[in-house]
């Protein structure tokens, strides 16, 4: 006799705040009559974060915001990381119009409009995306980056990540052309601290002042990187080849002494080559400079060479003009 088949539970446990972005969250009755919603607390603590980042955001700070005491957001949010979650959520809203003709333009106009979302909220970058995203406007997100890439001709598990990649490099964009958390006097200080001994290849760039403009990035340095990245697409579908998996190294590997030891002779044997390298130059430099003298003498003695000649030469025309005057 065959065992019947356990039912699946179609709704199984979320966790709270989870729950609350999908609209499937049970909220509790006790407590006094409600006179805040979700969304209003929400909405305070993404101006904090907006205001003064990531870690000014307290549930002590987002009650004084909306006029309650702290223990009264407990009976809309399970704590700060339920709120930290619904706050990521909201802040992720995105429209994608989806007006591109080839999938370069519509997933680069995708990722203008998931950057603009980055730039609204700087501070999500401190929570970045996720393998797996849990939330609807999270996953809205990669449907719309989805269907950017609808009909390229690319196996379907490789076009969610294509769009982690791309969504790894808009965060981390993001977070890299920030300077809020740089100290002036440090970036004032970058040109003598970054010398040519130890950073042979940056130290001119440094003290050209590659770091001391704190502008607002034009886009030209995100675009950039973009279009890298598209073309890198690009190739890999002209290739039509199947990539060989990268191996994964422990990470304990970072921590091994013969490892750190091999880094360091590599490091050493760079600058030695480093060291040759400049002195080749100085000498090829020297030595162009002594074949330049000696060619500037050999060419000013073929010149005076020259003058004596044609001197020599006048003197025998007008001896000769002489006799024949004389005869």
């Amino acid at each position: 006799m065959t065992n019947p088949i356990e039912p699946i539970d179609p709704t199984p446990d979320l966790p709270h705040a989870v729950a609350v972005t999908w609209g499937v969250a049970e909220l509790p009755h006790r407590g006094p009559k409600r006179e805040l919603t979700t969304e209003q607390i929400v909405e305070a603590a993404i101006q904090i974060a907006d205001a003064e980042g990531l870690e000014a955001v307290s549930m002590g700070k987002v009650a004084a915001a909306v006029g309650v005491a702290p223990m009264s957001l407990y009976r809309y949010v399970t704590g700060k990381d339920g709120l930290l979650l619904l706050m990521y959520d909201t802040a992720s809203e995105v429209t994608v119009p989806g007006a591109g003709s080839t999938w370069r333009q519509r997933l680069r106009e995708w990722a203008m409009f998931v950057r603009a979302a980055y730039d609204a909220h700087p501070w999500l970058a401190d929570l970045p995306p996720s393998s797996t995203p849990t939330t609807p406007n999270r996953l809205a997100i990669i449907e719309a980056g989805l269907a950017a890439l609808e009909g390229v001709p690319a196996p379907d598990r490789m076009k969610l990540p294509t769009l982690r990649l791309l969504l790894g490099y808009i965060a981390l964009y993001s977070k890299a052309s920030s300077d809020a958390a740089v100290d002036e006097d440090v970036r004032r200080a970058l040109p003598e601290l970054v010398t040519d001994e130890r950073f042979p290849l940056l130290a001119p760039a440094v003290r050209a002042g590659a770091f001391q403009s704190n502008d607002v990035d034009d886009g030209s340095g995100f675009g950039f990187g973009l279009s890298r990245l598209f073309d890198g697409i690009e190739r890999w579908l002209e290739r039509n080849e199947p990539d060989e998996p990268l191996e994964r190294l422990p990470a304990s590997i970072l921590d091994d002494k013969q490892v750190r030891e091999a880094g360091k002779v590599v490091e050493e044997a760079r600058a030695r080559l480093r060291q040759a390298e400049a002195k080749a130059a100085d000498a090829v430099a020297r030595a162009a400079e002594r074949l330049q003298a000696v060619e500037a003498r050999n060419e000013a003695a073929e010149a005076r060479a020259a003058a004596k000649a044609d001197l020599r030469a006048a003197k025998a025309e007008a001896k000769a003009a002489k006799r024949g005057d004389r005869d």
